[in-house]
C-alpha cells in the first residue's frame, strides 16, 4: 500500500490541474445618436445582434449603458467578446456593419490580453 499511495497522490494532483489560456478580450462601445437626430432603437440594436454579431460570435455579453461623444450624452450598447486570437478581422466587420447601417462615425474599441482559466477536473453531472 506504501507503494501505491505515492501514484495515487500524482493521479489525484493531475486530475486537478489548474492552467490558463492566453485569449483576447475587444470591448466595443455603440454609441445610438444618429447624424439625423433620431437613434439606433432597441429592435434596430436587437436586429443588428442577431444578424450580424452572433453569427460571428455566438458567445458574448452585453449591456446599455450611457455614454458622451463629442460634449453629448446617448445612450449606448457595449459588447465584450472574449475569443482567441486571430479573430481581428471578424471584429472589425462589426464595427463597419454598425458604421455602415446606423451612419455611425465611429464604435470605440478596447482590445487587451485575458487569460482564461481552465481546469482538467471533470465536470460534475
Amino acid at each position: 500500500m506504501k507503494r501505491i499511495a505515492p501514484a495515487l497522490l500524482l493521479i489525484a494532483a493531475a486530475c486537478s490541474v489548474t492552467f490558463y489560456v492566453r485569449q483576447e478580450s475587444d470591448t466595443l462601445y455603440f454609441g445610438t445618436a444618429k447624424p439625423d437626430g433620431s437613434s439606433v432603437s432597441e429592435a434596430q440594436w436587437r436586429q443588428f445582434v442577431t444578424e450580424v454579431v452572433t453569427p460571428r460570435f455566438p458567445g458574448f455579453t452585453q449591456w446599455n449603458a450611457v455614454g458622451d461623444w463629442k460634449g453629448t450624452e446617448e445612450a449606448a450598447h457595449v459588447v465584450v467578446i472574449v475569443h482567441e486570437p486571430g479573430r481581428e478581422r471578424e471584429i472589425q466587420e462589426i464595427i463597419e456593419a454598425y458604421e455602415r447601417r446606423f451612419d455611425q462615425e465611429a464604435v470605440f474599441q478596447v482590445r487587451e490580453d485575458v487569460w482564461l482559466r481552465r481546469s482538467s477536473q471533470p465536470r460534475a453531472k
